[in-house]
């Protein structure tokens, strides 16, 4: 195990919400890990909800301290943590694995993870940031989820929880000292390789229309860059644009 500080609880809220009341209260440190076995209610994305069923999945988050980044690099934190995840997942031999851009974990078509990351900037410089995962393990079923899977319905394999939380752990370890001296171009590129439908043509809204475009890449500062059917290449931020896949 890493020397992260384990805080297990058997049922909670939000695990991002508990670290930010523990940070608010000035007693968050470095490394603190709070995991739990049923959330009740997770978050993801947009105000989305994050729903996982109790003792079958993995629902966690890390604070961490970041004092090499300044705020216009806060997107390498989601390239570091997205394909720590990526790599722990292929160690257990999860098939097809790819990041729906932002931070969507796919085995084929199927949403098996998910990340919330929220920063804290102070200036230019991006102190540190809470970071949730959330990882289908056992789930079998998913009530009005068509997309969502599991790592048990891709390989109709039962997962040790314990064994895929800390190997996961240990992973993102080893990501998170990739930014202590980030290499940008190498994290941005690991990144961009992973994107699902990358140079695929694709239906896309934004605003309340569609168009026709295909992934080209992200930009330095974590933009996604489309190409429309015209040639024209237009940038959006996290958000400004869905995938309708």
């Amino acid at each position: 195990m890493t020397k992260f500080n384990l805080i297990k609880l058997n049922a909670i809220g939000s695990t991002n919400d508990w670290l930010k009341n523990k940070l608010q209260s000035g007693n968050c440190h470095d490394g603190d890990v709070v995991w739990t076995m049923n959330q009740t209610k997770g978050r993801g994305q947009y105000s989305n909800v994050w729903s996982s069923d109790s003792q079958k999945n993995i629902t966690f988050s890390v604070f961490k301290r970041f004092s090499g980044l300044n705020s216009d690099d806060s997107f390498l934190i989601n390239c570091a943590v997205t394909l720590a995840i990526i790599e722990t997942l292929e160690k257990f031999k999860i098939p097809n694995l790819k990041i729906k851009w932002p931070n969507d974990i796919l085995s084929a078509n199927n949403k098996i993870g998910g990340v919330l990351i929220e920063n804290i900037i102070k200036g230019k410089k991006l102190n540190a940031s809470i970071t949730g995962i959330g990882i289908n393990v056992n789930q079998k079923s998913f009530i009005d989820l068509p997309s969502a899977g599991s790592m048990f319905l891709q390989t109709n394999k039962k997962y040790d929880l314990k064994k895929v939380f800390e190997e996961l752990l240990e992973t993102l370890d080893l990501f998170f000292n990739l930014l202590k001296k980030p290499d940008k171009v190498q994290l941005l590129s690991s990144f961009e390789k992973s994107i699902y439908k990358k140079g695929e043509w694709c239906q896309f809204k934004t605003n309340g229309s569609k168009f026709l475009g295909r992934i080209v890449g992200v930009s330095d500062h974590g933009l996604l860059i489309i190409e429309k059917k015209s040639k024209k290449l237009i940038q959006f931020t996290n958000g400004g644009v869905e995938m309708i896949y």
